[in-house]
């Protein structure tokens, strides 16, 4: 019986510790589900009616017009970093470091990090057709 419990006991600890092994994989990855579908609500609440429903953008705004988040430039032009997709987001800064034209708001302090990492998540969705994935 004690060499049975100890088995159990072993495999126990195996199973514990490939799960915290795999855990922040699958956390960087960002494919949590319950990550993107708040990213989702938290984009159409505060996103969409500038870059549209879809992400593909085009709104026009005096000398602005809203960035195509469906494109794989997206990913291009942040070098397929998430940190400075979630500086454009939070600090409205691009990725030279520059502000954003003016509609784009800073959403520091309105969104925390955590919602913003789950926007950059569902915004890996709208073209992750493309094939890109960025750095996280």
């Amino acid at each position: 019986m004690k060499f049975k419990s100890l088995t159990t006991a072993a495999m126990f600890a195996l199973s514990a510790t490939m799960t915290l092994w795999s855990a922040p994989a699958a956390f960087a990855a960002g494919t949590d589900a319950q990550q993107i579908a708040l990213g989702h609500k938290l984009y159409n609440a505060h996103c969409a009616s500038c870059h549209r429903a879809d992400g593909h953008g085009g709104v026009h705004f005096a000398h602005a017009v809203s960035a195509d988040l469906q494109a794989p430039g997206l990913e291009h032009t942040y070098h397929e970093n998430d940190a400075l997709i979630l500086r454009a987001i939070l600090q409205a800064r691009d990725e030279d470091g520059d502000r954003l034209d003016a509609p784009m708001p800073k959403w520091e302090g309105r969104l925390s990090q955590p919602q913003a990492e789950a926007i950059v998540a569902y915004l890996h969705t709208l073209h992750a057709h493309h094939g890109h994935a960025a750095k996280r």
